[in-house]
């Protein structure tokens, strides 16, 4: 199934609403100098008497764009396609986070495949590497793109105010 795409493309195909970000930019980002705006952790809930158990969650926010080689008169590399997207991490173990800052742009977001001797049969490693600001890894059993949407130059999208400098 996975015999002719690339490692990213196998992988968004296990993300639930990847289609979400592959319908912006025509195929899964790599997130390169993407900037993390904004966090969110959950411990869940667990009651084994009504057998109901969430595990934490972790959702991000995240702005990415497309990177072009066209030049702006400036002599800046051109940024399209602004989006601000939100990921939903579930069922997450081992996190460590560093450095989260004002900033937080990472070099890429890497999500691996592994497969579980214990526990559930398939999880996904994660890795937000910094470029400045903050870095994590951890692991999960589920991966969700809830949303992506268009990203305007003065950080407002869906009537709120996400403060972001995109002059670089």
């Amino acid at each position: 199934m996975f015999a002719n795409m690339t490692s990213e493309q196998a992988i968004a195909t296990l993300i639930e609403g990847s289609g979400k970000l592959t319908g912006i930019f025509g195929y899964w980002p790599t997130f390169h100098d993407a900037e993390i705006v904004e966090l969110q952790l959950w411990r869940g809930d667990v009651y084994p008497d009504t057998k109901k158990y969430v595990f934490p969650v972790l959702t991000v926010k995240l702005h990415v764009w497309e990177l072009t080689s066209e030049v702006d008169t400036a002599g800046y590399l051109v940024l399209r396609k602004h989006t601000l997207t939100t990921l939903r991490f579930h069922d997450v173990l081992d996190l460590r986070i560093d450095g989260f800052n004002q900033q937080n742009s990472i070099l890429e977001l890497s999500i691996a495949r592994k497969q579980n001797t214990e526990g559930p049969g398939r999880t996904f490693t994660v890795n937000f590497d910094p470029a400045f600001g903050m870095g994590a890894e951890f692991t999960c059993s589920r991966i969700e793109v809830v949303d992506a949407v268009a990203y305007s130059q003065d950080g407002i999208t869906d009537g709120h105010r996400y403060p972001v400098d995109l002059s670089g």
